[in-house]
């Protein structure tokens, strides 16, 4: 920043008498006062002008870059490419004044040079500071490892690099004051005109400024109409069948320095983006659903950052980085972008925090039955539609909970019974599973949190409620091997659907054996693909009994299994208390426990693991421990 020196009253004096002399070398931003060669000046042109242009205009321009340039790859590199073409011509600047300073004689407010000078000296410390914090912090960004002081290091940043914005500022106003002429006619223009120019300055950052905060910007360049899906090539083309086609093995093969990731029903690219909050939280998310975290509601699993609701700007951003979308959806009549508004009439009490809630919505209709393997794991996407300040909130699909297939199942429990001593037209007397549901079920327990979706929700039945999906990816099953099931509380929800299916297959496994094909099938009308080779293994923890929400499930699966040809259901439930029919336990979930409930874990495809973040956290370093390959865990 310019620093000038102040002279003592004598040279002041001489100045004053040979400005006189020579008023026709006045310039703006100063007066010359001498009639010297002003290339004999070139240290203090080149301070006066390179702190002025720096200071004056092109920090803005670095500063609107990080701001205005999160669209693009390089945002980080811009920023800091502009902001080194500050610093660097400034310490040139500092450097030159301490080494050959040799202003003209000039007269002006030369009382703010004992102001201006230190300040100076301690903007150039400030600016090494920032500049090796700015490199550092960069580096910590880039990381694929997590970085516990990325977040105090960004906000200390920001902070101190605004400080030194408005500082920069003020500074280049004590220059130019101290360098112009105060004499009557010349001067005042001067500083008249030097206040016009800054002032344009200010106003235009300020407008800017005002149009970030708004989103004006963002709204005329990145409109709604113009975040479809991008341009892909044809290896994204390929990519997309692949992920569609659950072909992991192709895509860890030919795609794995890809950075993609799913945000509803939009397979993403973002390979080349840099995460603000630290590249490791791509590299941890990487390949998953992504909306959870982009809505705030949930954390990373290895508890290095909080839960964060990101802004609109990103979500736009993610959408221009769209490369194709995944199949289906199951509610008739609608596409996968269309808002649908939903009335909540039902409000079913599973115990004193978790609900089912019934949504209805008389143009659309929900289908009762998954038919395949490859269709479990989907949620649903809602908001309220009469508070837009309530967070929006992703649950998952629970159609095996709707009454009309709880008691359908009950009926097939009831026949699975009693099938040694029924003859064939008994099951043809079973009412067939309807087609349809009359409500959506979603089931949510409530948390105690200001502006929360559950909370609001357990409390505004009759209201309107705007839902889309199912979205998202498949829970990525094998059609034959061996899974494991890890989860606490209402993590057991994602899974309701799956183990219902395995249920019905066990079922039909049965009745096919003893009564043959033709009679299976009457118990199949939506042509299921019911699966003789898939072997799951639930691992599930519960507070109480109240909180083991798919009971009857569970307690049918394991009375079936004597009865099947290969067993395909094992489940260990945690809880302090005995309940009969089930293997209870109430120990830590370490490696002892795995060892002992799952034996050798490398027969297991997949482990699978949904709970609260205590558990999300130590269950998966307690498998890797024991020899579980990371890419075999999967957060649900």
């Amino acid at each position: 920043m310019s620093l000038f020196l102040q002279t003592n009253s004598k040279n002041h004096s001489e100045q004053s008498n040979k400005f006189l002399q020579s008023k026709s070398e006045e310039e703006f931003g100063f007066v010359a006062l001498n009639n010297e060669s002003e290339d004999e000046h070139t240290a203090f042109y080149y301070h006066k002008w390179t702190n002025f242009i720096v200071w004056g205009v092109l920090a803005d321009f670095g500063i609107l870059a990080n701001r205005y340039g999160s669209m693009s790859k390089h945002r980080l590199n811009l920023h800091s490419i502009i902001m080194g073409l500050c610093v660097l011509p400034t310490v040139i600047a500092e450097i030159l004044m301490i080494a050959i300073w040799n202003p003209p004689e000039f007269y002006g407010n030369l009382n703010l040079s004992s102001i201006h000078a230190p300040i100076g000296f301690t903007y150039l410390g400030l600016m090494i500071l920032q500049s090796t914090g700015g490199v550092i912090l960069k580096l910590c960004i880039e990381s694929n490892n997590p970085q516990k002081y990325t977040k105090i290091m960004s906000i200390g940043h920001i902070y101190l690099g605004y400080s030194m914005y408005f500082l920069g500022k003020i500074q280049c106003g004590f220059g130019f004051y101290e360098v112009y002429s105060n004499v009557q006619g010349k001067g005042q223009g001067n500083l008249i005109m030097f206040w016009i120019v800054y002032g344009l300055l200010f106003f235009w950052r300020i407008i800017f400024e005002w149009l970030y905060q708004n989103g004006k910007l963002f709204e005329y360049f990145y409109s709604a109409t113009q975040t479809s899906e991008k341009t892909g090539s044809i290896q994204d083309s390929l990519f997309v069948q692949y992920l569609i086609q659950n072909d992991q093995l192709n895509i860890e093969k030919e795609y794995n320095n890809k950075m993609w990731f799913i945000f509803n029903n939009s397979i993403v690219d973002l390979t080349g983006f840099v995460h603000p909050g630290g590249q490791y939280i791509w590299e941890k998310t990487k390949g998953r659903e992504i909306s959870r975290f982009i809505y705030g509601g949930q954390s990373l699993e290895d508890g290095n950052s909080r839960a964060y609701t990101h802004s609109d700007k990103v979500i736009t951003l993610i959408q221009r980085q769209t490369i194709g979308y995944l199949n289906g959806n199951s509610i008739e009549n609608t596409t996968q972008q269309q808002i649908n508004k939903w009335t909540l009439i039902n409000q079913y009490t599973i115990s004193e925090k978790i609900s089912l809630f019934g949504f209805k919505n008389s143009s659309k209709q929900i289908e009762s039955q998954l038919t395949s393997l490859h269709q479990f794991g989907k949620y649903y996407q809602i908001k309220s539609s009469v508070n837009k300040k309530i967070s929006v909130r992703q649950y998952t699909s629970v159609v095996s909970m709707a009454p009309e297939n709880v008691q359908y199942r009950q009926k097939l429990i009831n026949l699975i019974q009693v099938l040694n001593q029924i003859k064939s037209e008994d099951i043809e007397q079973i009412n067939q599973q309807p087609r349809y549901l009359n409500e959506l079920p979603l089931i949510i327990k409530k948390y105690e949190s200001n502006l929360g979706f559950s909370q609001y929700i357990h409390t505004h039945k009759g209201e309107e409620y705007e839902i889309e999906g199912p979205y998202g990816p498949s829970l990525g099953l094998p059609n034959k091997g061996r899974v494991t099931i890890i989860c606490g509380g209402t993590g057991i929800l994602p899974f309701l659907d799956l183990l219902d299916f395995q249920l019905q297959s066990s079922i039909y496994q049965i009745v096919k054996k003893k009564l043959g094909q033709k009679m299976a099938e009457k118990l199949n009308p939506f042509e299921c693909q019911f699966s003789n080779g898939l072997h799951i293994t639930l691992i599930i923890a519960v507070a109480d009994k109240s909180e083991l929400i798919g009971q009857e499930i569970f307690k049918s699966l394991i009375t079936l299994q004597n009865q099947l040809e290969e067993q395909s259901f094992k489940m260990i439930l945690k809880i302090k208390e005995q309940i009969e029919g089930f293997t209870c336990v109430n120990e830590r979930f370490d490696q002892s426990f795995m060892r002992q409930q799952l034996g050798q874990l490398s027969q297991y495809d997949k482990f699978y693991v949904c709970g609260p973040p205590v558990m999300n956290q130590t269950v998966p370093i307690t498998l890797i421990n024991l020899g579980v390959q990371e890419k075999n865990i999967h957060y649900v």
